[in-house]
Order: C-alpha cells, then structure tokens, then sequence
C-alpha cells in the first residue's frame, strides 16, 4: 500500500507542473512527510522539484525568459541560504509543527483569497524573490509566490506565464540542492528514492502535456490547496 502512494504521488507531482508550471512541493510534501523523516523528504522534494521544472523550462522554450526573472534570482540567492540556516537551527518536532501550521495558513489564503495582481518591477520581483527563495528552501514551497508575480506580467500567454514559472523554479532548484548538497543532507537513501520516482514523475508529466490545453488551471489549483489543508490539518492533529 505504501509503495502504491509513492507512485501516486510521484504521478500527481509529475502532472501537476505540466499543467500550471509549479506543483511538485505542493502535491508530495505533505504526502511524503507522512511516511518518511523530513531529512530525507526535503531535499528529496528539491531534486524532483528541479529535474521536473528544468525539463518543461526546456519544454516550453523558456530560455527567452531570462531578462523577467532576473529580480527574482537575485532574491532568490538571498533568500536560499536564510532558508538553509533556518533548517540546521531548528529541531524536527518544531519544524513539523511550522510544517503544518504553514500548509494550513498557506491553503486557505489560496481556497479563499480573490485572484490579486502584484507589481513586476525589480524591488517587488526582488522581495518575491527572497521570500520564494526561503520557503522553497526550508519547504520546498515557492511556486505560488512566483506563480502570482508571474501571472501578473503584462503581454505574456498562457505557455510563456508556465515557461516563466517553470524557469524560475529550475534555476532556484538547483541553489537549494547545491545548499542540501554542501549541507551534506543529500544521501544516498534519498537518491534512491529519487531514483524509484522517476518512471511515475515521467508518467505524470506525459499525461500532463497532453491535458494541458484543454483544461483550466484555476480549478486544478483549487483542488491541490484543497488537498494541502487536509495534509496539513492532519499533520498537526
């Protein structure tokens, strides 16, 4: 039965960025963090997170996107290394609580909140970016951040606003697992998890590709922060 939830949940976090850009964290932290320690589930999450965004980053020909994501960068790499003090500063047992408390706040803002717009100019993507940046590296958890500043840009299409997203969520991926890395938090336990995940996350990321232009991100999103506040409420209880 376990085994039969990894495979689902490596699916879902395969399908999931295909259709909105960002997902992978939101769908596989509160499932993983159920059954396994968060030493392992954090930068397990990271490695899927920036293999799977890096791969529709290339996908959606993103590379043109550089010059609108650069304020976010730079944020970004402040923001990741507060993240990586946070983690070695505090215990397991506290992490979890603020693990779940923060799944909870963090679903109903988006279950709840009207559809907002924020400024694009460098100080905003700059703030976005330091913010993202450390819930991404203590969490794992900075697509909606991004994915709010991204859908705020001005002139962009559908395929450009998850080309951006996904972008960005390759290049601060791959800071937080350099961070996990020179933290010595990547194992060889948790490669192999990484290792078992890749056929689902392919799988998820095949049907993905093919729904994507048929189908309404909004409501997808809904359902996944609907999801989250179970997950989280559970795990407080």
């Amino acid at each position: 039965m376990t085994y039969i939830y990894f495979a689902l949940t490596f699916f879902a976090a395969g399908l999931v960025p295909e259709l909105t850009g960002f997902g992978v964290a939101t769908v596989t932290m509160p499932v993983l963090s159920l059954m396994l320690p968060f030493s392992i589930v954090i930068p397990l999450v990271a490695i899927i997170s920036m293999l799977v965004t890096g791969f529709i980053a290339w996908q959606t020909q993103a590379r043109g996107m550089y010059g609108r994501i650069t304020a976010l960068v730079v944020g970004t790499a402040i923001g990741v290394p507060l993240g990586m003090f946070f983690l070695e500063a505090i215990n397991e047992k506290t992490l979890s609580l603020i693990f779940g408390v923060f799944l909870v706040v963090y679903a109903l803002y988006g279950l709840l909140a009207r559809e907002s717009k924020i400024s694009t100019n460098k100080t905003t993507g700059t703030v976005v970016g330091t913010l993202a940046g450390f819930f991404g590296a203590t969490f794992n958890i900075h697509g909606p951040l991004v994915g709010l500043y991204a859908v705020s840009e001005k002139g962009v299409s559908k395929q450009q606003i998850k080309g951006l997203i996904a972008m960005y969520m390759f290049i601060s991926g791959l800071f937080t697992v350099i961070g996990h890395g020179i933290s010595d938090r990547i194992t060889w336990e948790v490669l192999q998890y990484g290792l078992v995940s890749l056929p689902f996350l392919a799988a998820g990321m095949y049907v993905g590709s093919r729904w994507f232009s048929n189908l309404d991100g909004k409501w997808i999103t809904k359902g996944i922060y609907l999801f989250v506040l179970v997950a989280g409420i559970f795990i407080l209880l």
